[in-house]
């Protein structure tokens, strides 16, 4: 099996649950109408449409599987079959089907209680289908990116009660999600399961469209141009005026708690805790409790691997909400990265108790206290008003800074010294980075800035807030942003094609070399990157 371990993700902590779990928690299930796949399919664009389309056939085209000779040992109580069977979840089969698949329930807290969540592991369809090409597309973006919805008058969070269960699997491909059950018996799932590659994105998909996502559906379905919609699997929050409860009100589906959700200027959502009346966002309850928790564990100087991977999640994504710059926390993130890789490779097991030495109990520990000392954040509303193209070369750097409102150009550039020439271009690309926006006016401070660059490295370190690879390129980074955190200023990264970027000439030569002409192919080459003409928002 793939794995797949990494701190550069949220996720929850699950574990398979103990004797005791299985009798004092209960199963996560409820009989929920399908959704008519049908009709949200008529509301889709044509291009959203035509990738569901591909995911469903992947998913549900079972005519090629054929089941391997091997049987896994299965974890699935009859008593919870039973419960899937009452539900409309699952119902009785022959015997085996088309693939090999694990039944099993993990254990996870919600609301301050234990439950647990069934799970049907289709390994040998997922296999297959990763093995085919498949990607899943899952837009879920950066925390960050979600902030600035804080300023409208309020917003309205949506839940799809048990999603995926509302997903039907075809008839024609139901013996392909059988199980067995501890005794004996076999069983088929009638609708889509937790455990398939496929599943997340086609969720995503469903719940972006019921939501009106202007991104997924047709214009004519889409909500209207002053709310913003934000979906996250099968979560949906709406943001703008109060008669957002109308918007979920029409989707006529079955939303978790629908009577109790109204809009709020007060509420949490993925881990924020969102605050429409002051204008600034925090770390939700929830997650403040979570971080309280396992800094206990931290000053204990051990935790299991798994709660380690998880507790980096954590840090990230509470770190992006308040403002807290990771790169500050290197060393503890290399750590976290080191012990992740270690899990992909098979040397240490998720429940693996990992001793912490006292330099990175240190490191953990001023980490979660920084993130849960900061607590909230204003959000300031701002205009784009600076846009600055960075680019290196092995001879030097340069950069064009561009004042959207006026349109007024500024080159700047220099040689490398003979020390930076041995670096790596990544490293100079970086190192012009700083220097590109420290050069940022005083004028510009509260303002926003966009970094447009041709170096995906960058680029990423910029948005992540730390690279693990070099302390040099690092360094540089995290001295940029920091120069804007100073400014007040938000920060948006841009990539272009090396071929439009128009600072590379003044990476290349002396600013005192660029004549008139370069000036006019410099202010072409801008024009067309911010009408859309080249480069590509990531």
């Amino acid at each position: 099996m793939r794995q797949h371990h990494s701190v550069f993700k949220r996720g929850k902590q699950t574990r398979l649950p103990k004797t005791e779990d299985e009798k004092a928690s209960p199963l996560h299930v409820d009989n929920v109408r399908p959704m008519n796949v049908g009709l949200l399919r008529g509301r889709m664009s044509e291009t959203t449409r035509a990738r569901f389309d591909e995911t469903w056939r992947r998913t549900f085209d079972v005519a090629k599987l054929r089941p391997s000779s091997s049987r896994r040992v299965s974890r699935l109580q009859a008593k919870h079959a039973e419960e899937l069977e009452m539900n409309g979840i699952a119902q009785r089969a022959s015997g085996p089907g088309r693939s090999v698949n694990v039944p099993f329930t993990v254990v996870e807290e919600k609301e301050g209680a234990l439950r647990q969540r069934f799970i049907l592991w289709t390994h040998e369809a997922n296999d297959a289908i990763e093995a085919d090409g498949y990607e899943a597309q899952v837009p879920l973006k950066h925390v960050s990116t979600y902030l600035d919805a804080v300023h409208a008058e309020c917003g309205s969070t949506r839940d799809l009660r048990c999603g995926f269960y509302g997903v039907e699997v075809p008839r024609g491909a139901r013996d392909a999600f059988r199980f067995q059950d501890d005794a004996g018996d076999w069983w088929e799932l009638t609708r889509l399961p937790m455990g398939h590659t496929c599943a997340p994105e086609l969720m995503h998909t469903l719940t972006s469209t019921i939501a009106g996502h202007p991104d997924f559906v047709k214009t004519v379905h889409a909500v209207p141009a002053a709310v913003t919609v934000h979906t996250w699997v099968d979560n949906v929050r709406y943001a703008g005026s109060r008669k957002v409860d109308e918007l979920a009100a029409r989707s006529k589906v079955t939303w978790k708690d629908a009577d109790t959700r109204t809009a709020s200027t007060r509420y949490e959502f993925i881990g924020v805790d969102w605050d429409h009346q002051s204008g600034k966002v925090g770390i939700s309850a929830r997650l403040s409790k979570k971080l309280a928790r396992d800094l206990v564990e931290v000053r204990k100087g051990a935790m299991s691997a798994s709660g380690l991977e998880t507790l980096g999640g954590r840090l990230l994504h509470a770190s992006a909400i308040v403002g807290v710059f990771v790169g500050e926390f290197y060393f503890a993130l290399k750590f976290l990265r080191r012990l992740t890789n270690a899990l992909n490779r098979g040397e240490k097991a998720v429940d693996q108790t990992v001793r912490l030495s006292g330099s990175v109990q240190r490191l953990l520990d001023g980490w979660v206290r920084a993130v849960l000392e900061k607590r909230r954040m204003p959000v300031t509303a701002r205009v784009p008003s600076l846009t600055v193209f960075v680019d290196a070369s092995l001879e030097g750097w340069g950069g064009v800074l561009v004042d959207v409102a006026t349109n007024a150009i500024e080159v700047l550039g220099s040689r490398w010294s003979r020390k930076e020439k041995g670096l790596h271009i990544n490293e100079l690309e970086a190192l012009a980075f700083e220097l590109c926006v420290s050069a940022v006016p005083d004028k510009y401070a509260g303002g926003t800035v966009t970094v447009v660059v041709d170096n995906t490295t960058v680029q990423g370190v910029a948005r992540k807030g730390a690279c693990l690879r070099s302390q040099t390129l690092n360094d540089a980074v995290v001295n940029g942003l920091t120069r804007l955190r100073h400014m007040n200023i938000s920060l948006s990264v841009r990539w272009v094609k090396s071929a439009g970027n128009p600072a590379d000439l003044p990476s290349r030569v002396p600013l005192s070399a660029i004549s008139d002409k370069n000036m006019a192919d410099m202010a072409l080459a801008v024009r067309q990157f911010l009408t859309g003409d080249m480069g590509l928002v990531v």
